[in-house]
């Protein structure tokens, strides 16, 4: 697939707004949505205006091959993790959020050069636990993964003394 072929699949849909994150987070670029290389991952995340679903946009390319011409399942385990935390982080309003539990189904082998979208769905919010549902899936609807994830609030202090 031609570079200008990707970047014209990674385009908002209608209704979409693109969420512009930042280029570091704490001490580098985030090892999904950072990968600089093209050839890996190529991720674009936003927000359905009418309902503020939050979905990604996301390239498959050579370097993240597993079994021969498809995605490795850490690789789409990966862009799904990132998804949920991503679309949790707004919906719990904290970006002191770390994932705690989640659980990854390999639905279809997921083809290399190929742009699916991952949907994300609230699950819900109880105490510091924020649980999280995603779908990895091409634009005709076929599954190549799923997604579940259990997200745990921190507070700001916490997640610093942590990297120290």
């Amino acid at each position: 697939m031609k570079k200008q072929e990707i970047k014209a699949q990674l385009q908002a849909d209608e209704g979409w707004t693109e969420l512009e994150l930042p280029k570091e987070y704490g001490m580098g670029r985030s090892f999904v949505a950072g990968d600089l290389s093209e050839d890996r991952l190529q991720v674009k995340y936003y927000i359905r205006k009418e309902d503020k679903r939050f979905f990604a946009k996301v390239f498959f390319g050579i370097h993240a091959q597993g079994p021969p011409f498809h995605a490795h399942g850490g690789s789409m385990a990966a862009v799904l993790d990132e998804a949920m935390g991503l679309s949790a982080w707004a919906w719990a309003e904290s970006k002191a959020l770390v994932a705690a539990k989640i659980e990854i189904e390999y639905i279809n082998m997921l083809p290399l050069n190929k742009v699916v979208i991952v949907e994300v769905a609230p699950g819900k919010v109880e105490g510091r636990k924020v649980w999280m549902n995603a779908e990895l899936k091409d634009s005709n609807g076929k599954i190549y993964s799923r997604g579940k994830g259990l997200y745990i609030k921190v507070s700001e202090d916490k997640m610093q003394k942590a990297s120290s």
